[in-house]
This record gives C-alpha cells, structure tokens and sequence, in this order.
C-alpha cells in the first residue's frame, strides 16, 4: 500500500475502489460526521463515490487530490475519514485543505495531528505558499483547531440566508504570516 505522509498515528494513503467502498460509504452516510460538509448529499450511493473519486486517477502523480484517513494501532489499520488537497483557483501559490472524520474518533487530537501533517507535507513536498481552509462559521471545533494551529481568519462569506463560510490560510514559508 502506498502512502503520501504519515504522522504519529496516522496513515494518508490513495483511495483504491472498490476496496474502500465500504468504509467510504460508512463514513458519507453518517449523518453527524457529515453535518459540515457543504455538498453533502443524502444518501451516497457506489455510483456517487466512484465519480467523486474518479478525478484521483489524474492527481495522484501531483500528490493532491482526496485520499483516506487510516488510523494505526497495535498493528490495526481503521480508515476514519478523508482528505483532500486541491489548488485554490483564485491564488495559484495556495493549496486548499479538506477533511471529514468519522465523528467516532472526534475529541481524540486527529484532527490536529493531520493539520500538522499536511503542513510539514506540503512544505517538504509541494510548491505551495500557503495553506487554505473553509468552512461553516457554525463549526466552531474546527473554527478553534485552525486558531490552535495558527491559521489566520481571512474572509467570511455567505453563502446563504442560513449560512456563511470562514476562509483560514497559514503561509508555509513564513510562520509570522
């Protein structure tokens, strides 16, 4: 199995169908862990996975894209979410950052032990100047994580009567920034 970065407990490896159908679909049909995610839909479908994962075979070989979450323990491999990393189209220099964990393994410092994984990947291995995040204003865990973590509040956004996103960037080259 390949692997794009490891952190202490974690594995961030390629997504390979149909061999992760199952976890997959366990993860995007949970209600609760899917409660941030803006194009969330209800209920995902094999059909659905396969063409949201199908841009993969493309982004891989840059080392971007969406890949799985594993968490290792006493020799055994759990998938528990999944990351993605795109280019942000309005500022070639910034990679946008994406994640949804089961919320089985919410409150367990994951979240902050990928963040700091992204970072020190993106930094040794992308040619990217900083690092975005976005998400609902109403999700203040991951509101205070990007804080934890030194991101910087750039913009909020509606997007609706009912919603408004926050944008987060941290510069890879430049902490003070």
């Amino acid at each position: 199995m390949s692997i794009l970065f490891k952190t202490e407990r974690l594995s961030i490896c390629p997504i390979h169908l149909p061999l992760d159908y199952g976890d997959l679909l366990a993860l995007h049909n949970h209600p609760v862990t899917m409660q941030w995610i803006p194009n969330n839909k209800s209920p995902w479908t094999l059909a659905d996975l396969e063409a949201k994962y199908q841009m993969n075979q493309t982004l891989y070989d840059k080392k971007i894209g969406l890949y799985k979450i594993i968490w290792e323990e006493a020799g055994i491999r759990i998938t528990i979410g999944e990351i993605g990393l795109f280019p942000c189209g309005d500022a070639p220099t910034h990679i946008e950052v994406g994640y949804i964990l089961h919320q089985t393994y919410w409150k367990r410092g994951f979240a902050t032990e990928l963040l700091c994984g992204v970072e020190q990947f993106a930094q040794q291995h992308l040619a990217y100047t900083h690092i975005r995040a976005q998400l609902f204003e109403s999700n203040i865990n991951s509101k205070k994580l990007l804080e934890r973590c030194s991101f910087l509040h750039l913009a909020s956004v509606s997007i609706d009567a009912a919603n408004t996103k926050l944008i987060y960037s941290k510069s890879l080259v430049d902490p003070s920034i």
